[in-house]
Order: C-alpha cells, then sequence, then structure tokens
C-alpha cells in the first residue's frame, strides 16, 4: 500500500497526529537543551530530527489532504507526487525511529537532571524548603522568592512579594554591612518567623537576601520558660517570706524559753529563800547558798558551759523538791523528745505555784500515752482559790509551749487546782 492509497483510509489521521506530537516533542527538547550546558553537544541531531519531522509533516499533508483535489494545488507537486508514491511503512518507519531517538534523548537529559543540578532542579528545591528565600536588586524588586517567602509576605503584609522592602523594614536590615545578624521576630497569627537580612554580591551587582526561618515551637517553648521563671519568682518571694517567718518564730521560741528559765529560776530561789525564813532548821545555808550562786552567775551568763548532760524532767523533780513540794509520777512517762520537755516545764511551774500560792507540799502527776498521744493531769494539794486562775507569767509561757508543740492546755480549779496538757506524741 503506498501512501496515496493509504489517504483513502483511517491511517491517515493517525500518521498525520503521531508526526504532530513527534513535533511538540522535538521542539520541547530543542528549548530545554539551549539550558542544559552539559547536553548542548546534542542540539544539532535534535534540531536536524525536528527538521526532517517537519517536512514528513508538510508532505503527509500536501498529499493526503489534497489528493484527488485537482482544485488545490500542491505546493512542490513532484516531490509530493514522488513522496507520496512511497510505501506507507516508509513514513511510519521515519515516525518510529524519530519516536526512539526522542526518547533516549529525554532518559539521557532525565538522568542527567537527577545527577546534576539545573536552574529548574534548584528552582523546584528552593520551592520545597520550609524556610523562606528571596532576593531583590538595589530598588526592593525581587529578582527570586520561593513559595515560602511569598507565603510569608502575605501572610504579614497581605500582598505577594515582588516589592522586598516592608519585609527589609520588618528585618531592619543595615545598609552598610555585608551581613547583618537576625532582628526581628514577627508572628503572623499561627506561626512566628524570625526574619534575617543581609547583602550579597554577584557579578559586581549588589542583592538584597533575605530569609524567614520557623521558629514558632522556640517560641512556645521561650514563652513557656518566661511563665516558668515567673513561678520560680514567686515561690523564691514565698520562701524568703518563710525563712523571715521561722526566723522570727525560733526567735521567739529562744525569748519565751530565756524567760521561762528566768521565771523559774528567780521562783525557785524565792521560794528557797522563803523555806529558809519560814523554818531555817529545813534549809542547808551551804546549799542554799551554792544555789543562789549557780543561779545567779547563770542569769548573768558570766558562767562556762558545762558539757554534762542533764534530763529536764529529774532537774524539774528535784527542784520541787528543794521548795518542799513532793512530785508523784504515775502512769508512762515519756522517754524523750517534746513530751518529756514540756511534762518537765509543767512540773516545775506548777511546783512553784502550789509553794507559792496554796502552800501545797505534794503534786500528782497522772500521765497517759493512747494512739500516741499524751495526757498530763497536774493536781496539787493546797488551797483552792475562790476566783478562776490568772494565766500570767509562768502559765502564760506554759500555755505558748504546749500550743508551739502542738497541743492544748486547760486550767481547773474545783475540786481542786488542775492543769490538763494533751500533746501529740
Amino acid at each position: 500500500m503506498t501512501i496515496w492509497q493509504a489517504a483513502e483510509t483511517p491511517l491517515r489521521g493517525l500518521l498525520i497526529v503521531a508526526v504532530l506530537l513527534l513535533l511538540f516533542w522535538n521542539g520541547y527538547l530543542c528549548l530545554l537543551l539551549t539550558r542544559v550546558k552539559e547536553e548542548r553537544t546534542h542540539i544539532f541531531p535534535v534540531v536536524l530530527s525536528l527538521l526532517t519531522l517537519f517536512a514528513l509533516f508538510f508532505l503527509l499533508l500536501d498529499g493526503m489532504f489534497h489528493y484527488g483535489e485537482s482544485e488545490y494545488p500542491r505546493s512542490w507537486p513532484a516531490v509530493t507526487a514522488s513522496f507520496c508514491a512511497l510505501p506507507v511503512f516508509v513514513p511510519v518507519l521515519v515516525e518510529l525511529l524519530a519516536a526512539f531517538w526522542l526518547y533516549a534523548v529525554s532518559h539521557k537529559l532525565i538522568l542527567l537532571r537527577r545527577a546534576h543540578p539545573t536552574p529548574d532542579s534548584i528552582k523546584e528545591t528552593l520551592d520545597l524548603l520550609p524556610a523562606g528565600i528571596a532576593f531583590a536588586a538595589k530598588d526592593g524588586q525581587t529578582v527570586f522568592t520561593n513559595l515560602t517567602m511569598d507565603a510569608v509576605s502575605r501572610a504579614l503584609t497581605g500582598k505577594a512579594l515582588t516589592d522586598l522592602r516592608p519585609l527589609l523594614d520588618l528585618a531592619e536590615a543595615d545598609d552598610g554591612t555585608e551581613a547583618t545578624a537576625p532582628h526581628d521576630v514577627v508572628s503572623d497569627g499561627k506561626q512566628v518567623w524570625k526574619l534575617s537580612a543581609g547583602r550579597i554580591t554577584q557579578d559586581k551587582i549588589a542583592y538584597y537576601q533575605l530569609t524567614a526561618t520557623d521558629v514558632t515551637a522556640l517560641a512556645q517553648i521561650n514563652n513557656e520558660l518566661r511563665s516558668k521563671n515567673e513561678k520560680l519568682r514567686e515561690l523564691h518571694q514565698r520562701l524568703e517570706n518563710y525563712n523571715r517567718e521561722v526566723e522570727r518564730i525560733v526567735i521567739s521560741q529562744e525569748l519565751l524559753n530565756a524567760r521561762m528559765q528566768v521565771h523559774n529560776e528567780t521562783g525557785h530561789v524565792l521560794l528557797i529563800s522563803r523555806r529558809y525564813m519560814d523554818d531555817p532548821a529545813a534549809i542547808d545555808a551551804t546549799a542554799l547558798l551554792r544555789t543562789l550562786t549557780i543561779t545567779n552567775t547563770q542569769l548573768l551568763k558570766e558562767f562556762e558551759e558545762d558539757d554534762t548532760q542533764r534530763d529536764a524532767l529529774d532537774e524539774a523533780i528535784r527542784g520541787a523538791g528543794a521548795i518542799g513540794v513532793t512530785v508523784l509520777l504515775c502512769g508512762a512517762i515519756p522517754e524523750s523528745g517534746t513530751p518529756r520537755s514540756v511534762l518537765a516545764a509543767a512540773i516545775q511551774e506548777c511546783a512553784s505555784n502550789l509553794r507559792k500560792h496554796s502552800d501545797g507540799d505534794r503534786l500528782e502527776v497522772n500521765t497517759e500515752d493512747g494512739c500516741g498521744k499524751f495526757r498530763f493531769t497536774l493536781t496539787g494539794n493546797g488551797r483552792v482559790p475562790d476566783k478562776p486562775l490568772s494565766e500570767t507569767g509562768g502559765l502564760s509561757s506554759l500555755r505558748t509551749l504546749v500550743e508551739n508543740a502542738g497541743g492544748t492546755m486547760s486550767a481547773l480549779t474545783r475540786p481542786s487546782v488542775t492543769i490538763v496538757i494533751h500533746l501529740p506524741g
């Protein structure tokens, strides 16, 4: 079958459409090769194939569409007639060879694109960056910008990035230096960007360079750190207040202890002196003088510290005996700690008051220990007062001591003077 004969069959349209597609493919490769320096040696054969395909397309149109139409003269009658007399497989073979050739060139360009950067691949890569980057001439007009920077510009200024000057103003670029450090951190309401501006020189032409880095996560961390630092400052202030309060409480406790010691020692000396004056034969004058000397030196802080450990409860019982008060202990006696110290102070205070105000000579002390809690009941045998006890001086100091230890104290006058103390274990 000749080409003339194929003009009367559907093969005519297939041949013309195929050669037209090959022409477009060939033209695209020609444009692409002009931009790839490494493959410019292939331009000549590709151009040659383009001319061949164009000639084939022209002859097919000139021969097949004008076949049998005498009113449409052919451009080159002799050439067209000779071409159309050829077998139909000739244009088919030319199209197949051209297709294989164009495929080989395209495949080589694809491999080259993967192995070597090209302007298009560089542009695509920069568009995929999560950071924004843009370059502009001295007048601010952009010469390059990636998709991220354009999105940043729309978010911050509401406009597409054609003029870099608004963003340069945000970044506070310094025109007098080659590169400036990042200055401003700006937010578009959803993300936080750090803008960094500078200048570069290419082929003796100066350009502005602007980069935008997403620091949203870093900004959130900084906000959390500022919040935590504020809480730490508040905690530090509370600790300072707490330390001052603890210092005040310690000083108050020391003053209380000092007042109780002065009160007890002074009362003890006065009671011994009173007993000596009432009945000189009942008191050893030498022992009384020694007691007075020790008490005075203690009160005046003119004695050397004695490293000998003394038990407060034993000292209280011994002191009560010195003023003529017998202490009768009954129950579970605390072995150490705050309960034993409080019991000693209560015995010392009650014995002094019993001797001084009630003329008593016996103090019954009942102690109970239940579920880790202590109950002390101190009862004297002296006169019962006509009116309620006035908690001043020693009793007031004793109550403060008990309450500081977390306990409670109550004073009764009927049927006899009784002090009841409850303490935690």
